[in-house]
């Protein structure tokens, strides 16, 4: 497909909070729920859509379509959630057939590579390339971010997609309500929105969003799968930007949520 100037992409690896970003575009925007994921089935509807197009995708950097002043979001999470959120995901949706599913099974395909949209570490490397090249139509989010500062995170994004965005957020009432409802606790609700145009449907539809937060994993990892996890880490991501993150949500002592003197990143 060809980017058109106004197009707006939110992409993420899978349970990395992609739902949550396409909520908050929309709401800032005043255009619904749902965004089409341009790698579907329903691909080629989109070119019919008319502009401005709020696309997901979980393409890697170097395969997501570019050009044309398009903008990307990009979000990212600690591989340990994401890894456990994308376990309960294939239990949840039929076409997976994993709705009984073992999560040492599932850790060691994730370890692998061996799941929808490959390795985990290979695309948020391809996605740090971006910020090697200083793109400036790049705005690149951390999950953990969000859940400490919401408020922060939806003006971030209102003022990288500018225009009638970044205007919205002016208007206290109308960011506050922004803030209501793309909490998790509200997007938990009538989780039916979610699935008005995706041409599969999940086994158990109050589960698509389950539970949110950071340091879950603590409830399914081993202690073996802990210390592999954080191998991983450091030999795929040491030497990138991301080197430095999540060490309090990743480790195997510590509390929920603690981000403190983590580093946050701004628009690219």
């Amino acid at each position: 497909m060809r980017p058109r100037p106004d197009d707006i992409f939110v992409c993420a690896f899978p349970k990395s909070g992609t739902t949550w970003i396409q909520h908050i575009v929309h709401q800032l925007l005043a255009m619904g729920y749902v965004s089409p994921m341009i790698e579907g089935p329903d691909a080629a509807s989109v070119e019919a859509m008319e502009s401005p197009r709020i696309l997901k995708s979980h393409l890697t950097y170097a395969d997501i379509p570019k050009g044309g002043g398009a903008k990307y979001i990009y979000v990212c999470r600690n591989p340990k959630d994401c890894l456990t959120s994308f376990y309960h995901h294939h239990r949840t949706w039929e076409h997976y057939e994993f709705e009984h599913g073992d999560f040492d099974v599932f850790f060691d395909l994730f370890m692998d590579g061996r799941i929808s949209f490959g390795d985990y570490f290979d695309h948020l490397n391809s996605w740090l390339e971006s910020i090697e090249k200083q793109e400036e139509n790049i705005l690149f989010l951390k999950y953990e971010d969000m859940l400490v500062d919401l408020p922060s995170a939806v003006v971030q994004i209102s003022n990288f997609l500018e225009g009638k965005a970044a205007e919205i957020v002016k208007d206290e009432k109308k960011l506050d309500k922004i803030i209501e409802a793309s909490s998790l606790a509200s997007m938990k609700m009538n989780q039916n929105r979610w699935f008005s145009n995706i041409y599969f449907q999940p086994i158990h539809r109050d589960k698509f969003i389950r539970k949110g937060g950071s340091r879950d994993w603590k409830n399914h990892f081993s202690l073996e799968q802990s210390e592999r996890m954080d191998e991983r880490f450091r030999q795929r991501l040491t030497a990138s930007a991301a080197g430095g993150w999540w060490k309090k949500e990743m480790a195997w002592e510590g509390g929920q949520n603690e981000n403190a003197g983590e580093p946050r990143m701004a628009m690219l």
